[in-house]
């Protein structure tokens, strides 16, 4: 009792150090005057359309007459015109008012922020490369390195783009690299409706597969102990290229265990590594378990599949396992069950086709993430090859969004549903209580040693 308490008042402390840390730049938002931001482009520029945006790390604030001696280290959204489009590690010096984010349409567009630990928006600074910033050698090192990564993406998305048709290429390039900004907002709606949106934002389902892809590839030309360090850091550098959110790096934390365990000879226990992964990112960056919808969302879904699952399994045991369909069912029941309280509190939308559409649709990720990848890595070799490897990563999309169209056109495929905090503590409390109730009755019937 007493080391649960410590941890408790310790999140407090640690929740409450970040928020104070992270605020400096606040106190010079909404006043009169024009401040100069000295730093650089610390995310990849997101175009959207009548305009663009980017995060900004700020190095050093000056005001009228007056420098801020120490060297800061904060994140400020800066929302621009859709060119010229800036690079990640451009040096810039930007002067214009600082404001506060507000909340719009319903949408806590604080909390959206909060949880990347941006506080602050300039729009429309007037921008000028700052050559004279100087940076410590590590962060030069991340900076290039980070460069390189996204020099990279740009070239890969561009070979697919080159090789497949939209809307099928910017879909393919969701899947495996989390870029949803090309999407057409049509085709959005159709995957919300169908419940499948999900199988764009990368999850561990996606970076299982990579996982299982480099590791059997490389395992080809490399010992297993060598073969393990490459998939770490492709697991690494996959991360970084999707954009690194809550999710993506529990399910990346979470592989690099699975392959430490396989290297190791050691045995996996998936349900400590779920508990070390988000006690890391808790202790790394408090404010995700607030405000980042995706980690609660990423969260609870594993927890259905490791906790609630097992405790299904005798109740399906009559599904055919052709296509590995009855896996497949169980799973999907077990993540959506666990997941549905906050879907219906955050999206007020219960889509009634999610379960057969996710059984149909994501037997055919793997196929299309692997043809995906395929065609971009070809693209980038001969851009004919890529045309011609295309056509099956085409095939895969087209199926793909077909049945997510045939579902989401589907009368009463989704209905509008309000919750309150209060229901959605409630659900949570019925869920728990179902859970001890199959876990006891598991138990009885169990034969004791």
């Amino acid at each position: 009792m007493a080391f649960s308490v410590t941890i408790f008042l310790f999140g407090i402390l640690r929740t409450f150090d970040a928020r104070i840390n992270t605020t400096f730049v606040k106190k010079f938002a909404e006043t009169n005057f024009a401040s100069t931001l000295s730093g650089y482009v610390a995310s990849e520029f997101q175009n959207k359309g009548s305009y663009g945006q980017f995060v900004f790390r700020v190095k050093e604030l000056k005001v009228p007459d007056f420098t801020i001696p120490e060297e800061l280290n904060e994140n400020i959204l800066v929302i621009t015109d859709s060119y010229p489009r800036y690079k990640f590690g451009e040096k810039l010096s930007l002067e214009g008012k600082i404001s506060l984010p507000k909340n719009y349409n319903d949408f806590d567009y604080i909390s959206y922020l909060a949880k990347d630990q941006i506080y602050t928006i300039a729009y429309r600074p007037s921008a000028e490369v700052d050559e004279t910033l100087r940076l410590g050698p590590i962060e030069t090192l991340k900076v290039k390195f980070f460069r390189q990564i996204f020099s990279f993406k740009n070239k890969f998305e561009s070979a697919i783009g080159m090789s497949v048709k939209e809307p099928h290429a910017s879909f393919l390039n969701g899947i495996l690299l989390g870029s949803k900004q090309n999407i057409p907002q049509e085709l959005k709606d159709d995957f919300n409706v169908a419940g499948v949106s999900h199988i764009t934002a990368i999850s561990g389902y996606n970076i299982t597969i990579v996982a299982l892809l480099v590791s059997w590839f490389l395992l080809f030309f490399f010992r297993r102990n060598v073969a393990f360090w490459f998939s770490v850091v492709a697991i690494f550098v996959f991360t970084i290229l999707t954009g690194a959110s809550a999710s993506v790096v529990r399910s990346a934390l979470m592989g690099g265990l699975v392959l430490l365990a396989n290297n190791s000879g050691r045995l996996y226990d998936s349900k400590n590594s779920l508990a070390l992964v988000a006690f890391l990112m808790v202790l790394v960056n408090p404010m995700i378990l607030r405000y980042d919808i995706g980690f609660q969302l990423s969260f609870m879904a594993t927890i259905g599949i490791l906790y609630l699952a097992p405790l299904l399994k005798n109740y399906f045991k009559k599904l055919p396992p052709v296509l590995n369909f009855g896996e497949t069912f169980l799973m999907t029941v077990s993540a959506q069950i666990m997941v549905l309280p906050l879907i219906l509190y955050y999206f007020h939308n219960l889509s009634v086709v999610a379960l057969p559409a996710n059984l149909l649709i994501l037997p055919l990720v793997p196929l299309a993430m692997l043809s995906g990848f395929v065609t971009g890595i070809a693209g980038m070799i001969w851009s004919v090859l890529g045309l011609v490897v295309g056509a099956a990563a085409w095939l895969v999309s087209s199926l793909i969004i077909f049945l997510a169209r045939l579902f989401s056109n589907s009368p009463y495929a989704s209905l509008d549903v309000f919750i309150s905090w209060r229901v959605l503590i409630v659900a949570y409390f019925f869920i728990i209580l179902a859970l001890v109730f199959l876990k006891n009755k598991k138990a009885v019937k169990e034969p004791q040693l």
